[in-house]
């Protein structure tokens, strides 16, 4: 017989079990293809800013082997527990034939290149970058002009159409969804997402019987049913310090609003990198002032507060609350409002 246990001792075991923002699903093992695992395409690391430290062993005082350059990419060869990074991850990455590298330095990505296709819906499709990083040109591409921005491992975006150039590359025309710019980036890079990888899931669970809990003092989501604990993932919610306060206000809530993807802008920067963030996946709202669940391409930080009211999250970990919660949104919509969607707890 299984001895329940309860919220506090959950915690603690999910926590010593979690590394580096990683999570645990105990009631859907068939969806276990959300943490990722492709042994056909070898996990690296793509480095988040400059001056990133190699180091000889997983430990800060062992040692420099390397400095490295934002966007460098690492090929990984395993995780290992070394030296805390923060109160609640120890896990670094092995860096195979280098040294060894903090997770909270390196977005964990893969590099797997897609058949461009070649007729795109008249209503647009759905993409994800499925390579550490990849331009996106802001001209029609027959102009010499360097003029692109990057977009990273695991945003998602609208395609609008294609384009061939000269060369007989295929670029998928994107159109951001925030000022309706125009970018074109390869269509090898992008895998577009079909409606069987966006059905929900547990629906056969009533609404009311669903709840998602966000602790602040642990910096975790869990996922209720009936009560019981069936989803947990490290998060980041909103930073607070000295100089600034942009904490999750606590309460009870409700998700009133989805979009798979959301170009976000800030006037102000909590982080190095976060104050214009391209095809931010997997949004679900919870407060009418935009606060909300999504994932997260610009740190690996997870335990650590560091937004600006939302609650950072591993992309596969917000892809999964997406899917479970309530509302669902219909296949190909950008958008969708309810005022009746899934129950959320802050505390």
């Amino acid at each position: 017989m299984k001895k329940n246990i309860n919220r506090r001792d959950f915690l603690k075991y999910a926590l010593q079990g979690v590394c580096g923002g990683f999570f645990l699903v105990n009631s859907f093992p068939k969806h276990a293809s959300f943490l990722e695992t492709d042994p056909a395409t070898p996990l690296l690391g793509r480095v988040f800013k400059d001056d990133a430290i190699l180091y000889k062993q997983p430990s800060f005082s062992s040692g420099t082997k390397y400095i490295l350059k934002a966007n460098n990419v690492l090929p990984l060869a395993e995780e290992v527990i070394g030296d805390p990074i923060n109160e609640h991850s120890k896990l670094w990455y092995e860096v195979t034939d280098y040294g060894y590298i903090p997770a909270n330095s390196i977005q964990p990505v893969r590099q797997r290149i897609n058949p461009p296709k070649t007729q795109i819906s008249s209503n647009g499709e759905l993409g994800t970058i499925t390579v550490p990083y990849t331009k996106a040109w802001r001209t029609d591409l027959t102009s010499v002009s360097e003029d692109f921005q990057y977009f990273y491992y695991g945003s998602t975006h609208w395609i609008r159409g294609n384009y061939t150039d000269a060369k007989g590359n295929i670029y998928y025309k994107i159109v951001e969804d925030r000022w309706g710019d125009i970018y074109y980036v390869l269509a090898e890079h992008i895998e577009i997402i079909t409606e069987d990888e966006l059905k929900a899931f547990a629906s056969a669970v009533p609404a009311e019987e669903k709840t998602l809990e966000v602790s602040i003092a642990d910096q975790a989501v869990i996922a209720y049913e009936y009560g019981k604990a069936v989803f947990f993932s490290q998060a980041s919610t909103g930073l607070f310090n000295n100089e600034l306060d942009y904490s999750t206000p606590p309460g009870n809530y409700q998700i009133n609003y989805k979009r798979p993807s959301r170009h976000m802008v800030h006037t102000d920067k909590s982080g190095d990198d976060d104050s214009e963030l391209y095809g931010v996946p997997w949004v679900s709202y919870f407060t009418d002032s935009g606060i909300a669940f999504h994932g997260t391409y610009w740190h690996n930080d997870f335990g650590v507060q560091h937004s600006h009211g939302c609650v950072n999250l591993p992309i596969p970990a917000a892809k999964w609350i997406y899917l479970w919660s309530q509302p669902v949104v219909p296949f190909g919509q950008e958008k969708y409002v309810t005022n009746s969607g899934t129950r959320v707890k802050v505390i």
